[in-house]
């Protein structure tokens, strides 16, 4: 990870981020898991993976319904993690045998790696059979405008649909459903908005963050 990004990730600010138990996290993150669930078995004995998981928006949910291990390279993000099983880890290098987890999962981590390519093969080294990907969508007109003014989120800009799933393709993975969808911001939309934003959890080109479901090959 290049060295502003994990000087940003452990920036004193942070400790202010909402907790995933917030309504928002919660209004931003079950839908997509509720969609991940049509495609993916997901019971109590599956293990999952959360990588770049920070303070576990996702990976707290997730350990409500399966075995989950949370890492992130940031110390301070995955400290504020409130699931157990938890490690600071560097995602390009995981500390895994191969095909140790049934899936592989990261939301917003790949527009902050350097090596993209070795992060995704890292992912699909340690999977028995699932991948999969969830990265703002750059479509979406207030994240492409959020994107152009926030340095660390610049990459984003590339992260069409098409882009990721031409780089899950690359890595040898197998894209067995792909779609954009929803219009929270996780970490910005007011509790008082969200009966509204609520009704865009549905799939459309211009939701805010795209999501890749993979097989290996």
């Amino acid at each position: 990870m290049e060295i502003f990004q994990k000087k940003y990730w452990e920036r004193k600010q942070l400790k202010k981020r909402r907790h995933p138990s917030h309504i928002a996290i919660k209004e931003f993150v079950l839908p997509k898991i509720n969609a991940i669930k049509k495609v993916v078995p997901i019971n109590r004995k599956t293990k999952l993976l959360d990588v770049g998981a920070g303070n576990g928006f996702f990976s707290y949910y997730f350990d409500k319904i399966c075995d989950t291990t949370a890492i992130d390279y940031s110390e301070q993000m995955i400290k504020l993690n409130p699931i157990k099983k938890k490690r600071v880890m560097d995602a390009n290098k995981l500390e895994y045998k191969d095909n140790i987890f049934d899936i592989v999962f990261c939301h917003a981590l790949l527009h902050h790696i350097e090596d993209i390519d070795q992060v995704i093969k890292e992912m699909a080294r340690v999977s028995k059979e699932y991948i999969i990907i969830l990265e703002p969508n750059r479509n979406n007109p207030i994240m492409y405008l959020f994107c152009l003014w926030k340095k660390e989120e610049r990459k984003v800009l590339k992260f069409s649909l098409n882009y990721l799933t031409k780089l899950s393709q690359k890595s040898g993975l197998k894209v067995i459903s792909s779609f954009s969808t929803g219009m929270i911001f996780a970490n910005a939309t007011p509790k008082i908005l969200l009966p509204l934003f609520r009704l865009f959890n549905y799939r459309f080109m211009f939701g805010t963050t795209n999501c890749i479901i993979c097989k290996k090959a």
